[in-house]
């Protein structure tokens, strides 16, 4: 486990060898509210099978659930089913090779959005149910989560110990801070999961700011380990920032080669009404070497269901993701990511196949298996803006 007070993460050099197509990522996600399906054998909800699609652009009549990877001419498809296989917990990851090492610059102190004073009353929490149960009182501006280690059911499965953050929290008035009692020292455990969600923030849940939490232990099997949004006809959350998280080694997924399927996320932000929008992220770290695809994917959208718009990525450590930040869907709009150090990428630091006013700022890369900037779009593609990145 990672804990604030030794975060720096030493980097090696990503696996060389060739590259061919992911599969797209997609997100299995029922059209009403989240309920546990017992009968479902990959991801958190029951489907009908591997989707099958012909590729085709944003705009066609696709389902959902589907939208095609965009080629790229010059790179072969991958042979066999898009059908995930999870990692089982347990398993050892890939390892990063031994390489020239690339240490990320320190760490700047943590800031947050703190609410104002006497904007509230401050409660201590010790269980995830009291955290949920503080959360859905307005009356609480601020609530103190002891440190440990706490276990999490899959947020989707809304059971009492799940973060779902949704429609029983949009009606809060108050903006209101969730800190750990201290930075790194609580960490909400996944137990194993093959289907982990560690924190959804879905249905209009708004104005909320989480700070100092560890996610770990469990496989986010075509999701994210943190997502926002992916069921169209919710409503959107906005307001919403995280402080200081880390996702830790132990967070499991699918890409563990340059040319495995892109499903495991994570942070996940994906479609919803009206988009997600007014997200902050501040001093993140991800390590990707249990299999994650990506630290950030921005994908899907249909209809009055779109991506997500202001978004801030500020801070951002990643080791060993597949993709370090995906942006994946034409209704992305103002996404500012600035202070970035990524590292042992298998493929790509950093792709864009679609968004405008996406601006990349200070982002550091080493180590790419590939490339540190990819798009299919050339490599200065209409809708990004550089200043200061040095990608390798």
């Amino acid at each position: 486990m990672i804990h604030r007070s030794a975060r720096g993460l030493a980097v090696g050099l990503a696996l060389a060898m060739p590259i061919v197509v992911g599969v797209a990522a997609v997100q299995f996600a029922p059209t009403g509210a989240p309920t546990p399906s017992p009968t479902s054998s990959v991801g958190q909800f029951a489907y009908t099978g591997p989707a099958t699609a012909t590729p085709s652009d944003a705009s066609s009549a696709s389902p959902w659930w589907w939208s095609p990877w965009p080629s790229v001419p010059d790179q072969p498809s991958p042979s066999g089913s898009d059908a995930p296989t999870a990692t089982p917990p347990g398993v050892a990851p890939t390892a990063t090779p031994p390489g020239v090492a690339h240490v990320s610059p320190p760490k700047a102190p943590p800031r947050t959005n703190r609410p104002p004073a006497n904007s509230g009353s401050v409660v201590r929490v010790a269980s995830v149910p009291a955290l949920l149960e503080a959360l859905a009182d307005n009356g609480v501006g601020e609530i103190i989560v002891n440190n440990g280690t706490y276990h999490v059911s899959p947020a989707g499965q809304a059971r009492s110990d799940s973060l779902w953050i949704g429609a029983r929290y949009a009606r809060r008035t108050r903006p209101i801070l969730v800190r750990a009692a201290t930075l790194g020292h609580v960490t909400f455990d996944g137990g194993g999961t093959s289907s982990f969600g560690c924190i959804s923030f879905e249905e209009g849940a708004h104005d909320q700011t989480w700070e100092g939490f560890d996610c770990a232990d469990g496989t986010a099997n075509e999701t994210g380990v943190v997502s926002f949004g992916g069921y169209p006809g919710m409503a959107a959350p906005y307001r919403i920032t995280l402080v200081s998280f880390d996702i830790l080694r132990s967070c499991l997924g699918d890409s563990t080669s340059a040319s495995s399927p892109v499903t495991d996320h994570a942070f996940y932000i994906s479609e919803a009404l009206g988009g997600p929008h007014n997200l902050t992220f501040r001093d993140i770290t991800v390590d990707g070497r249990g299999g994650l695809a990506s630290a950030f994917h921005f994908y899907h959208s249909s209809g009055a269901n779109r991506n997500a718009w202001d978004v801030v990525i500020e801070d951002l450590h990643v080791i060993g993701t597949q993709q370090a930040i995906m942006f994946w869907d034409p209704t992305i709009q103002k996404v500012t990511v600035t202070g970035a150090f990524i590292s042992g990428a298998l493929r790509y630091a950093v792709r864009f196949e679609g968004g405008t006013g996406v601006s990349l700022i200070d982002i550091s890369s080493s180590g790419s298996g590939s490339a540190g900037f990819y798009s299919s779009m050339g490599a200065k593609p209409a809708g990004v803006t550089f200043v200061g990145d040095r990608f390798d």
